[in-house]
């Protein structure tokens, strides 16, 4: 499951998709407890990035 999050935070990052996308991804991560992970993790995990992207689209919405 950790694999396909991954590719589908990679497919979000190449296209602009929909604030709702990032927030079914973010709460996927959430469900799969990636953020908790991410904290014991030397380098970005897509969860950080999932989590950025997010931020970055509120913002604009």
């Amino acid at each position: 499951m950790e694999l396909a999050f991954d590719c589908l935070v990679d497919v979000g990052d190449d296209l602009d998709l929909p604030l709702a996308f990032l927030q079914h991804l973010d709460r996927a991560a959430r469900e799969m407890r990636l953020y908790s992970d991410a904290l014991h993790k030397p380098h970005l995990t897509a969860a950080d990035l999932c989590r950025r992207h997010l931020a970055a689209a509120s913002e604009r919405e």
